[in-house]
């Protein structure tokens, strides 16, 4: 596979100088990003959405004011749209003085985002440890359904250290109130994103499991118990590596990408899961350190975004990808920072064009974004 740098179209930003952890979401051509910036000072910060219609980012709204959110590169506010329009979106926020005591704080819109009705935490438990990891999702016609990693069961006070114990995976339904939440998996990676869909009406998770022998794969779920691991890769790591997988869907097909490195042999790996099963993994890179996010279009194309390492430095990469194993040119769109600054970038689709949004390799540049015609890889 040959490689290419990408020109493309740079967007007008709705974001200041500064902001970090930028997320899409995209439902029916709908697309929104949500982010988190600096306000003043180090320690208060902004929780901030924005539409991006025709082209162009609409202005944004302020869901969350504070100065008690834990932020960092690798967990970043969800959002998501109920069928009844109602919006919903997740945060993190310090729930005690350790470093990994931390609570997931969700809030309300009914008004397009222009105003936010706090609902509390999704966790529900009073633990002082980690949670985290979000992915939500439609669910019937007035709620949408949470999942997200959490360290009810680990040991420790969130004083030191993530302490010993088993992350879970765990659910809840919220429409105008959080309801109480369900096991999913006990024991799972404890601190790679989760992602989900609804496909054929089924709500579909895919995270990274852990087994008791410190295999650490891809697994997809439903709400309620492991389906399968999606590729039996036996990546044996003694600690998490903070690189979960990306799941999307249409009406036929089921698209998954992944990042694994068993014997220390780094792969992006994709897959489709159909009708008869989870297929076989096509690798687009073996010179990454992963970070993917996958789309689906309409006709079972997929899009795969994640960070390819060069000679010169890191890039923000896509690639498609058929169902016949076919791979497209890999395009290189832009250079990022070669550390945890350049965080996860993501994507999504409007129109024919792909849309990529990221954290500039120069910090204070905060997120940028860019739109690329699909048609032109």
């Amino acid at each position: 596979m040959n490689t290419l740098l990408l020109t493309a179209l740079l967007l007008s930003n709705p974001s200041s100088d500064g902001a970090m952890a930028p997320n899409l979401y995209s439902n029916d051509n709908e697309v929104w990003m949500t982010w988190v910036e600096p306000v003043n000072s180090e320690d208060t910060y902004e929780v901030k959405c924005a539409q991006f219609v025709d082209h162009e980012w609409q202005p944004s709204h302020t869901v969350l004011k504070a100065s008690h959110l834990f932020v960092n590169w690798a967990d970043f506010p969800e959002l998501c749209i109920a069928k009844d329009r109602s919006m919903y979106v997740t945060w993190l926020q310090k729930s005690g003085p350790g470093t990994y005591a931390y609570d997931i704080g969700i809030a309300r819109s009914t008004d397009e985002g222009k105003s936010w009705s706090h609902l509390g935490t999704l966790n529900d438990d009073r633990v002082l440890g980690e949670h985290g990891f979000v992915s939500l999702i439609q669910s019937g016609e007035q709620e949408i359904r949470a999942f997200w990693l959490d360290g009810r069961a680990m040991s420790g006070d969130g004083h030191s250290g993530h302490g010993g114990g088993d992350m879970q995976l765990r659910t809840a339904t919220v429409s105008s109130e959080v309801q109480p939440s369900e096991l999913v998996d006990a024991r799972v990676c404890e601190c790679c994103s989760t992602d989900a869909v609804v496909h054929a009406g089924v709500p579909l998770v895919v995270y990274r499991d852990r087994n008791a022998d410190e295999i650490r794969d891809i697994s997809i779920a439903t709400m309620g118990k492991k389906e399968r691991t999606v590729n039996a890769d036996q990546w044996k790591i003694d600690g998490c590596p903070v690189n979960g997988p990306s799941i999307a869907s249409n009406d036929k097909d089921v698209f998954v990408g992944w990042f694994t490195a068993p014997e220390n042999k780094s792969a992006v790996n994709v897959a489709f899961v159909n009708s008869e099963g989870i297929q076989k993994p096509i690798q687009l890179s073996t010179n990454s350190i992963g970070r993917i996010d996958v789309v689906l279009l309409e006709d079972s194309t997929g899009v795969a975004c994640w960070l390819e390492t060069q000679e010169d430095g890191m890039y923000v990469s896509v690639a498609k990808v058929q169902k016949d194993g076919n791979v497209s040119q890999i395009k290189h769109i832009v250079k990022v920072a070669s550390s945890r600054q350049a965080g996860f970038p993501q994507i999504a689709v409007t129109g024919n064009k792909l849309l990529i949004v990221w954290t500039a390799e120069d910090s204070t540049r905060g997120v940028q974004h860019k739109l690329i015609d699909l048609d032109s890889f």
